[in-house]
């Protein structure tokens, strides 16, 4: 008898644990490349609580700053690897891994935020970024699209390149080589760090974002000067979500996962535009001067970006393929836009 009620009591305890683990919701662990207190990361963690509510809290994210589980230039290598899930990124900070991985952000480009999804999603961007991210054992989906960057934050205005020479600048992907290949000293460092590097005097202007995030992290106290110009015309983040654990996924959560991905590419639009506007007005109240760059460093800079582009086209076949999509795309919308949208 005893014997009976410990086999049905094992039996029971096994049905428990079955059901247990079957009921237990997937987890992921995904790095973020913006920190606390960012306008992106507060998008980011409304993103993955939707994920959480949307698939019955059968898929839980838990996200992490920057550095928390692999060093911020390691995540390429961590999502492809297995180490991290997924992670928010940007395509530019791969251009040392493959040049093509900074077109995937249209900023060098010269393309708005409506035109980065306007060519991802209906000019074959979207096909091409997954195509090549896949061959590092990586699925590829867009997420958060902010505005432009600003040109550059200094101690003093710039508007033209005679304004530039001499300075060190901290930049970061495309912009980085864009900078070199004019002369300028510049090199990498975090965002985070990037304001209190300038006011030290460690470099004498920076890039890092749009005005809003900027000014999260400090840049207003730091300098007095904010430049306007078409360096970065838009910053496209991306998901990096490791191809295995993507496949593991059953389809509906596929789904779930790309629906509120575009969702919050839609409304980051949206909301961070409209941040930019109320940072607008927090600056000029803080003493910050807003400079306009002068039509010839603009045309410089939009014309080291067509050379760079053009050598790297000339070695590197696929880098030609995303590099003409482009090209073709604006030849083709934009004088459709002037006939149809004159006012714009």
């Amino acid at each position: 008898m005893r014997s009976k009620i410990s086999i049905i009591t094992v039996i029971f305890l096994l049905a428990v644990g079955l059901f247990t683990a079957a009921g237990r919701p997937i987890e992921w662990t995904m790095q973020s490349d913006h920190t606390p207190g960012m306008a992106a990361w507060d998008l980011y963690m409304s993103w993955t609580e939707d994920i959480y509510r949307l698939s019955g809290g059968r898929l839980r994210i838990t996200l992490h700053p920057p550095g928390a589980i692999v060093p911020f230039m390691e995540v390429f290598k961590a999502v492809s690897m297995g180490v991290l899930d997924l992670a928010a990124s940007w395509g530019p900070f791969w251009v040392g891994i493959d040049p093509v991985f900074g077109l995937f952000c249209p900023s060098a480009a010269g393309m708005s935020p409506h035109e980065t999804n306007l060519w991802r999603h209906e000019w074959g961007g979207w096909d091409l970024a997954r195509e090549k991210y896949a061959q590092f054992n990586i699925h590829w989906t867009p997420f958060i699209t902010n505005p432009p960057e600003m040109f550059l934050w200094a101690h003093h205005p710039i508007r033209t390149f005679a304004d530039l020479e001499g300075l060190t600048v901290r930049a970061a992907g495309l912009s980085l080589v864009m900078f070199g290949r004019l002369g300028i000293s510049a090199f990498w460092i975090p965002g985070g760090e990037t304001a209190p590097a300038l006011l030290k005097g460690i470099v004498d202007a920076a890039e890092y974002m749009s005005l809003a995030e900027d000014m999260r992290v400090g840049f207003h106290e730091a300098v007095s000067y904010a430049m306007v110009g078409p360096r970065a015309t838009v910053v496209a983040s991306d998901l990096m979500i490791n191809m295995d654990r993507w496949n593991e996924l059953p389809p509906d959560l596929q789904a779930i996962v790309t629906a509120t991905s575009l969702k919050y590419q839609f409304i980051s639009t949206l909301k961070l535009e409209k941040l930019e506007k109320e940072a607008l007005a927090k600056a000029i109240e803080y003493g910050v001067t807003i400079v306009h760059i002068e039509e010839c460093l603009a045309r410089l800079v939009r014309q080291t970006f067509d050379e760079m582009f053009a050598e790297f086209a000339a070695k590197c076949p696929f880098f030609a393929r995303v590099w003409e999509s482009q090209r073709a795309f604006l030849e083709e919308y934009r004088p459709f836009r002037a006939i149809m949208w004159p006012w714009e």
